[in-house]
């Protein structure tokens, strides 16, 4: 089959690498800058604890209009660059072929197959391009895999990850089926689900308890995890969020250890959270995807998010402040 991976960084060179390596299929990656070029010289590399996976796709590019029709388009572009990106994903994708949207935060196609209108999400979604070109195309991913670029084309891994599949509206399908496998044929641990929402917001319970006191700290995990009152403030924060969960039909009570969630005993974390990963290189900020769609949907149901919402103001002063030109 023919599979693309649309934005080899961090998470997606994770995946080019280990499928490139297995062997089982046409790769193609979009990629750019000298994360590109490193490609294009010497393939990718990922190192998982005492593992390395070394893969050379069949094709890098910076350009999606020279590849060929793709089976599966895995993309792994940030939440806010979703939408620019979205004519040049359908463009890709052969007539059965389907999108897999592995992102942080709520997902643009939210809506989909739920009892609410049947509409794009704003802001991910503000024109609707995602959700008229692609919401009957796709599937959702919930990635439990930190993973960082330490130079171009090489990317640190966890040695444990986890990838989780689903159809929007909670069914089995055959396209789900076919990129489960082409996942565990890798030797990578897809693991379809007919309860991905669940998966979306334990993972966002975690994000926004991690990622923008990180970015606002600058502090990497291991030092957050011995202030005590950063521990504190993420706990709150994350509890919010659980009400918000709960307010829509997703009850994580009783199912989450939050000492475990802040300072883990039971798994390996990344030393940057990718916010603060993304502060540190001037990139752009997934804020809103993470904590400005929980603040929506806190509002919507009537749930108390003071801390989400300071974070939110914030984050948004952060992320203007990096627009700005250096004087």
């Amino acid at each position: 089959m023919k599979v693309c991976i649309y934005g080899a960084g961090a998470v997606g060179g994770h995946l080019a690498a280990r499928l490139s390596a297995a062997g089982q299929h046409e790769i193609s990656v979009i990629a750019r800058g000298p994360q590109l070029e490193a490609i294009k010289q010497r393939g990718l590399t990922v190192s998982r604890g005492d593992e390395v996976h070394s893969g050379r796709p069949d094709h890098a590019t910076d350009d999606p209009r020279s590849l060929a029709a793709q089976d599966i388009v895995i993309v792994t572009l940030k939440a806010q660059a979703l939408p620019d990106a979205a004519a040049s994903i359908e463009s890709l994708l052969a007539p059965d072929g389907v999108a897999v949207f592995a992102t942080n935060g709520i997902p643009w196609w939210w809506h989909k197959g739920i009892d609410v209108p049947q509409t794009p999400l704003f802001p991910l979604d503000p024109n609707g391009e995602l959700w008229n070109r692609l919401k009957d195309r796709s599937l959702g991913c919930v990635i439990y895999s930190p993973n960082e670029v330490i130079e171009p084309g090489v990317i640190r891994s966890a040695l444990k990850d986890r990838w989780m599949l689903g159809e929007p509206d909670g069914s089995e399908s055959e396209r789900l089926k076919r990129v489960e496998d082409i996942f565990q044929s890798a030797g990578i641990r897809g693991v379809a689900t007919t309860d991905l929402r669940y998966e979306i917001w334990y993972k966002l319970l975690i994000n926004c308890g991690l990622n923008p006191v990180a970015a606002l700290t600058r502090l990497p995990t291991p030092l957050m995890n011995k202030n005590p009152h950063i521990i504190a403030l993420r706990k709150a924060v994350m509890l919010e969020v659980t009400d918000i969960a709960l307010a829509c039909g997703t009850d994580l009570r009783g199912k989450i250890d939050l000492d475990e969630l802040c300072t883990p005993t039971k798994r390996s974390g990344s030393n940057r959270a990718s916010m603060l990963q993304d502060v540190l290189a001037g990139r752009s900020l997934e804020h809103e995807a993470i904590l400005g769609i929980a603040v929506v949907l806190a509002k919507e149901q009537g749930v108390s998010a003071p801390r989400c919402e300071l974070m939110l103001g914030l984050m948004r002063g952060l992320s203007e402040s990096m627009q700005q030109p250096a004087t």
